[in-house]
């Protein structure tokens, strides 16, 4: 099944409005902890404040988007085949074991 153009244009779309709006949805969630739990009022940050905020939660989760994507690589091409070898192995013995068995029970009906 072929992706369509129109559907990587709007996944592209999904995945820039998430890293452009996740760390202001974590400012938000920032800002109110802070404002319930009384270490500040709202009055008293100013919009440099309020970028400078933003800004550092977006690197912050750009950093750690990239770190779970080269994570996700290096288990991909490094760990996987090591581990697809196993299964391969293990099931290449369990066959062999079913066709020893399956052969003799074949030629003990026979």
């Amino acid at each position: 099944m072929s992706v369509s153009p129109s559907q990587k244009r709007v996944a592209l779309l999904v995945i820039g409005l998430v890293v452009l709006f996740a760390p202001a949805l974590f400012v938000l969630a920032t800002l109110e902890f802070l404002i319930l739990s009384g270490n500040l009022a709202l009055n008293e940050i100013s919009l440099l404040e309020f970028v400078e905020l933003y800004l550092i939660d977006l690197v912050l989760f750009v950093l750690l988007g990239y770190g779970v994507y080269r994570l996700t690589f290096w288990l991909i091409q490094d760990q996987l085949p090591d581990a697809l070898d196993t299964v391969d192995g293990t099931e290449a013995a369990g066959a062999t074991d079913e066709t020893e068995t399956t052969g003799t029970a074949s030629e003990e009906q026979s």
